[in-house]
């Protein structure tokens, strides 16, 4: 029988260490460009990211001190994102996190060069992880790959390039472009942390191949309760004031309504749970996290 882990305690004691982890690899000079990584950097989150690469290294017996640089360096890449996701040219948020966005604090040229200063650091930070020369380049190319044109990258363009749009295409498209979208947008972060913390770790492709499974699983899960959040969460606790709508995107929401909407998170959570159950007695924090993916309040 698997014993039961207060999630909340296990969760704060790693994300404690994350943070003054963060706070220690964040540069420390007075430039704007610094000043505003370490402004989105230290403004909060879930730090579900890094979380992922810590417990996937402790998986298979790697104590989280020695992949900590590549765990931050997924909440780098993370931040650089929702940096850019919340430009004029974007989603043109003006809070995050409960803090006016980078742009609104820094202007938006800094913003895009703390972007962009973050996303290159975060490879430079994987390459401080200790593990073979073999895992951190395996590390390097598994981030930039998920991050990259081929994955978060191209379902931020379809995201975003094509807001407005979709009233002109039928529902199986729309289907099939809204996976896409949460595949690639959120899931891909998610499966690269997990992939490069278990890869550090050394694991084999069989248990590479279930824990992918379970984060592209509760990746979906995770953006279908974002869909439904940006509408009916409470945005003092959401932390911004929720966009979709007024940007006319393709959401979860707005194609299948909430009833719907919340069923399809509930079944991707069963799938990655079957994905992890090959891990025994060991998989019960990434079941409890599946749940969590979908039933959060913020």
């Amino acid at each position: 029988m698997q014993k039961k882990i207060d999630l909340k305690k296990y969760l704060a004691k790693i994300t404690e260490h994350i943070n003054l982890s963060l706070k220690n690899f964040l540069p420390k000079d007075n430039s704007i460009i610094s000043q505003g990584m370490r402004y989105s950097v230290l403004a909060g989150g879930k730090r579900l990211r890094p979380i992922f690469v810590i417990l996937a290294a402790e998986l298979f017996c790697v104590k989280s001190k020695n992949v900590i640089p590549a765990a931050c360096a997924l909440e780098y890449v993370h931040t650089y994102s929702l940096i850019h996701d919340d430009l004029p040219s974007m989603d043109n948020d003006d809070l995050r996190r409960g803090m006016p966005t980078n742009h609104k604090k820094f202007g938006e040229a800094a913003a895009i060069l703390c972007g962009n200063a973050l996303l290159t650091e975060s490879f430079n930070l994987i390459s401080k992880s200790r593990s073979s020369e073999k895992n951190i380049n395996e590390a390097i190319k598994i981030l930039s790959g998920y991050s990259g044109y081929r994955g978060m990258l191209a379902g931020q363009a379809e995201d975003t390039l094509e807001t407005g749009k979709w009233n002109e295409k039928n529902e199986t498209f729309l289907k099939r472009k809204l996976k896409f979208i949460h595949i690639q947008k959120t899931s891909a972060l998610i499966v690269a942390s997990l992939k490069v913390g278990a890869v550090l770790a050394g694991a084999s492709k069989k248990n590479l191949k279930a824990l992918e499974v379970y984060g592209t699983n509760i990746g979906i899960a995770f953006q279908i309760t974002d869909d439904i959040l940006d509408v009916y969460a409470n945005k003092k606790l959401l932390g911004k004031k929720g966009s979709d709508t007024e940007n006319n995107k393709l959401t979860a929401l707005s194609l299948y309504g909430k009833k719907e909407a919340e069923k399809k998170a509930d079944e991707h959570v069963r799938k990655a749970k079957r994905a992890v159950s090959i891990f025994g007695g060991k998989s019960e924090v990434f079941i409890q996290l599946a749940d969590y993916m979908a039933n959060r309040s913020h």
